[in-house]
């Protein structure tokens, strides 16, 4: 998705990440005896943000450096001091158009967001010895209709949720949900079906694919208090996070 251009936003996050650096001075510092080269600092954990600092050398490569984090970096973002706007990096969007910081420099921090951690394997089913069965008459069993399955109703989409693009907003009529979220002004429409919500998400200026629209996945919780779910430019692009936690 593309950079936050609020004034207050890039007045906040800039507080941050001029803070996070103070705080590593000592980690990165001259003659500190844990200073390594060539690595990030302070990498983020999985789904989580960081202020993280490149230990390496200058006009080093954003995507070899952010690679050195051993959970991996799904985003980052840099104010450029020149013009005070964002430079940003996207793992599944390698594009200059779309990821503008291209190399950093020795001690350059970077506000980064951890990469989703990937799911356990499944466990692996004990495969049983089948008995081979007593071959017997078979009496004339009466017909008996087969039952509908019990369809379990889902909780309602319908409420405020604290997502890691913002708040966002949603109203649930029927199997339909539209809303809309804080970042770039975007919105929603999606179809629910079972207890996941599957649509588009779309964003200014243009509302339209392949830079300002996309496809998402929500999975809703048992407990319909947070969900799970993903988001992707266009329909074919790779898929990111995008979870969240109920407000109201």
């Amino acid at each position: 998705m593309r950079s936050v251009k609020g004034k207050v936003i890039l007045l906040l996050l800039g507080g941050v990440l001029a803070l996070g650096l103070l705080g590593l001075a000592s980690i990165v510092g001259p003659g500190s005896s844990e200073a390594q080269e060539d690595i990030m600092l302070n990498c983020p954990q999985a789904s989580k943000w960081a202020i993280s600092v490149w230990s390496g050398d200058d006009d080093t490569d954003t995507a070899e450096a952010l690679a050195t984090c051993a959970q991996g970096v799904a985003y980052a973002y840099y104010i450029d001091p020149d013009t005070q706007g964002w430079l940003r990096w996207f793992a599944a969007r390698q594009d200059p158009d779309v990821s503008n910081l291209r190399m950093l420099d020795h001690l350059q921090a970077v506000l980064a967001y951890g990469a989703m951690a990937p799911p356990p394997p499944p466990p692996t089913p004990t495969v049983e010895a089948t008995p081979t069965p007593t071959v017997e008459p078979t009496p004339t069993a009466e017909v008996s209709p087969t039952p509908s399955p019990t369809v379990m109703p889902s909780a309602t989409w319908t409420g405020v949720w604290d997502t890691n693009w913002g708040n966002m907003e949603l109203t649930q009529s029927d199997s339909s949900v539209t809303g809309t979220y804080v970042y770039d002004e975007g919105q929603i429409q999606g179809t629910v079906q079972g207890n996941k919500l599957i649509g588009t998400w779309s964003e200014s200026p243009s509302y339209a694919p392949p830079d300002d629209a996309g496809e998402f996945e929500f999975t809703m919780s048992p407990d319909g208090n947070s969900f799970l779910g993903r988001w992707r430019y266009d329909s074919s692009g790779d898929w990111s996070e995008w979870s969240a936690t109920r407000i109201s």
